[in-house]
């Protein structure tokens, strides 16, 4: 039914939209099977909070579905489980982030975990009369959630004396796994195995321990775990060369759109709001119809690139990006014309418009730039 009304839409309002998403289904298994050369057991838990970095919750997920030996995916909320089991989506999921005790009480979700993040929560769940599986999470030093060490012997006891409350995994989070110094995670490893040794002889079999995101790959030999957790690594947007062995990732998205108009200007000329750029010869400019809502990063203006056509020529952006319009100089490119290809974003990490080089030409992480991306934008997931 819902193709059918979905054909009767397109049919009855045609339209091509004027940017897309790609989403690279080969390159996102690729780099899901690069981790799982270096995780523990080689098990790694996909990560789709957050529309999934930015890359599309429902297309990540399709690609994921048919994917064997996947412990569970992580979202962040509640609400994220619900769109994917709405969906039809039937992995396993782990809410990783802070759900409402009413929320857990209520759930009849199939298959979907609650982690809990700190002893009042636990308290709040032990009245509710029927059987809750959970991830407790434990703080080993970056103090943001998770049960304190100093709570721990008190939530063994509370969870050991409650048949209806199965502790199904334990799991924490690394701080600063990307330092160049390792010294504070290898304190925060030591914590961590420390807490799993006490975790397993309260309750052997436990199914599921993990601290490791993607940085956290670095120190796995190290770890006692067995799963991973991994975010921006499987959308190959860090640097594969740090991790030993080296990985070959591979970025996931481009976007694509189209040059909507061009005009000649003239030397003095400004462009854009503020006037902040001011044309030094004749140029010829051009707009596309994407701008800091679709995930053109305003600090872009007057420094980024984005690439023309088949030949993805370097093109400057000038002046101010605004809400929906980018301005182009173009004024190399004696074919250009409306309708031609402009790359938004480019899934080459040698180009100047990678989401790599984009971060740090904001000053950001790639985090920021990916999830900062539009969910209206339509997404296309391609071979």
């Amino acid at each position: 039914m819902r193709n059918l009304i979905t054909w009767l839409s397109k049919r009855r309002f045609p339209y091509e939209p004027l940017i897309t998403v790609e989403i690279s289904k080969s390159r996102l298994l690729h780099n899901l099977n690069e981790f799982r050369k270096i995780a523990p057991h080689g098990m790694v838990a996909p990560v789709l909070k957050s529309n999934a970095y930015g890359h599309g919750l429902m297309e990540i997920a399709h690609i994921l579905r048919d994917e064997k030996n996947i412990p569970f995916c992580v979202v962040d909320s509640y609400f994220e489980a619900i769109a994917l089991r709405t969906k039809g989506f039937k992995l396993p999921l782990l809410v990783i982030g802070y759900t409402r005790p009413d929320t857990i009480e209520q759930s009849r979700l199939r298959d979907t975990v609650f982690t809990i993040t700190s002893i009042d929560t636990l308290r709040s769940i032990e009245n509710i009369e029927r059987l809750i599986r959970i991830h407790l999470k434990i703080d080993t030093g970056m103090h943001r959630q998770g049960i304190m060490l100093s709570e721990l012997d008190q939530a063994i006891t509370m969870i050991a004396s409650n048949p209806l409350i199965k502790l199904e995994g334990v799991c924490s989070h690394l701080s600063d796994a990307d330092n160049i110094d390792p010294s504070w995670t290898e304190g925060q490893i030591h914590t961590w195995n420390s807490v799993v040794k006490k975790i397993k002889n309260a309750f052997p079999l436990i199914k599921y321990t993990h601290i490791s995101a993607t940085d956290g790959h670095h120190f796995s030999k190290e770890i006692d775990a067995n799963v991973s957790r991994l975010g921006i690594g499987l959308y190959g947007l860090v640097d594969g060369e740090a991790f030993r062995p080296p990985l070959n990732l591979k970025p996931v998205l481009d976007i694509r759109t189209i040059i909507t108009s061009i005009k000649k200007v003239h030397t003095n000329d400004t462009v854009g709001y503020g006037n902040t750029f001011k044309a030094e010869k004749d140029m010829t400019l051009a707009t596309i119809p994407a701008g800091y809502f679709e995930g053109i990063d305003r600090r872009l203006s007057n420094k980024g690139f984005l690439l023309l056509g088949h030949s993805e020529m370097a093109c400057p952006i000038v002046g101010r990006v605004s809400m929906n319009i980018t301005t182009l100089d173009v004024s190399h490119d004696p074919t250009v014309k409306i309708g031609k290809i402009v790359i938004i974003i480019s899934n080459d990490n040698s180009k100047p418009n990678s989401i790599q080089a984009i971060a740090k030409l904001c000053g950001t992480i790639t985090y920021d730039i990916a999830v900062h991306l539009a969910p209206s934008l339509k997404r296309i997931v391609v071979e």
